[in-house]
């Protein structure tokens, strides 16, 4: 019965001029992580991430704290959807909706809870398959199609306990597959995911079961301010 762990990936840096990696709270994370497997002495058969360096980077870094040898083992199939191409396909239609000029942006930015709203706009839109004027990129149904196809392949893969580092759009739509949620409890979901957590999925006789999610034991149990993440 294969057992697979998605990782989120640590803190990234947001508001920076390169998000794609990690932020110093990010590697602290991920080391934490491995520590934290190495002392309840968990081994797995297989370690991969997607191959986007925010993934790649907290791998290293969790097998690092792990004190196991560097996996270079990536699988684009886990790697996030390009939510830069999606906000720039449908931001300008959901700012004009809301009457916010461009100078107003920034401020709003600066605000999860107002960004969050904005952002959930925008992914509706892309969800819907509304038209916009950007050079193409991966619709919703192909980001779906992706991901179950990827989770698919590691189940017949043959190994019995994997981890693999993801985001937070492909862990949802794992956990939306395990139990047959809605498109909106599942970005409801998708924006409760702790940076550098542990979700726990199973597949017993050909079905994706949900066996544990969002687990940030390992910094809670750390006991140092401000590890608790969401982005």
């Amino acid at each position: 019965m294969p057992r697979i762990s998605l990782v989120r990936h640590g803190q990234a840096s947001f508001g920076s001029d390169r998000y794609d990696r990690l932020s110093a709270l990010g590697e602290r994370q991920s080391v934490l992580l491995g520590q934290h497997l190495r002392r309840i002495g968990f081994h797995a058969d297989a370690w991969l991430s997607g191959s986007l360096d925010r993934q790649r980077s907290t791998l290293a870094a969790v097998l690092r704290g792990l004190e196991v040898a560097s996996s270079t083992d990536f699988h684009e199939g886990f790697n996030e959807y390009d939510h830069e191409a999606i906000l720039g396909a449908y931001l300008p239609r959901v700012m004009a909706d809301r009457g916010l000029t461009p100078q107003e942006l920034n401020p709003l930015l600066g605000d999860n809870r107002l960004f969050q709203g904005i952002f959930a706009q925008v992914m509706k839109h892309w969800i819907d398959g509304t038209p916009h004027e950007r050079p193409p990129f991966e619709t919703w149904k192909a980001f779906q199609a992706r991901i179950h196809a990827s989770l698919e392949r590691l189940a017949h893969s043959g190994h019995e306990r994997i981890v693999v580092v993801s985001s937070g759009g492909p862990i949802s739509l794992a956990v939306q597959a395990a139990l047959d949620l809605s498109i909106e409890k599942t970005l409801a979901l998708n924006w409760s995911i702790y940076n550098a957590s542990v979700t726990e999925l199973k597949m017993r006789k050909g079905e994706l079961l949900l066996a544990g999610f969002n687990n940030v034991a390992h910094l809670q149990l750390a006991g140092e301010e401000g590890l608790l993440t969401y982005r």
